[in-house]
């Protein structure tokens, strides 16, 4: 089960990340998927965005990866933190996002979050098998 959960969010990749609101309500936008490391999922955004606010606010999040054309998705429950990390985020710099980052890795604007997942969750649409279940680390 585990398996074909990694297996979705691995063939996708503008997952939706899902922060509270400060009026309390979900609010879902897509994101680029910049690495995966085991339950642990890494996005760029500015810090000065409205995501880092409402993650700061509440850092329960969900990142929902879903291909509509299969009816397959697969959710990471977790929680969410800021990262601002020089070398981190130097190893994990795109030189295409430089028009929204001119300095580089370095502007302070660029920082990276880090959502450590807690659960997992798969709808798989071929065979309409779905499960739910604790990811631990190993």
């Amino acid at each position: 089960m585990r398996e074909r959960f990694f297996t979705i969010i691995d063939a996708i990749r503008y997952p939706l990340l899902l922060t509270i609101n400060a009026a309390g309500y979900p609010h879902a936008r897509p994101m680029i998927l910049v690495a995966r490391d085991r339950t642990i999922v890494w996005f760029a955004t500015a810090r000065q965005s409205t995501k880092i606010s409402e993650i700061e606010a509440n850092p329960r999040v969900t990142v929902l990866f879903a291909a509509p054309d299969r009816f397959t998705y697969a959710c990471l429950y977790g929680t969410a933190v800021v990262v601002n990390d020089p070398p981190l985020k130097a190893k994990l710099w795109r030189e295409e996002w430089r028009e929204n980052w001119p300095d580089g890795p370095a502007d302070p604007n660029y920082v990276l979050i880090k959502v450590s997942g807690k659960r997992g969750s798969y709808y798989y649409g071929d065979t309409d098998e779905t499960q739910e279940f604790i990811l631990e680390e190993r």
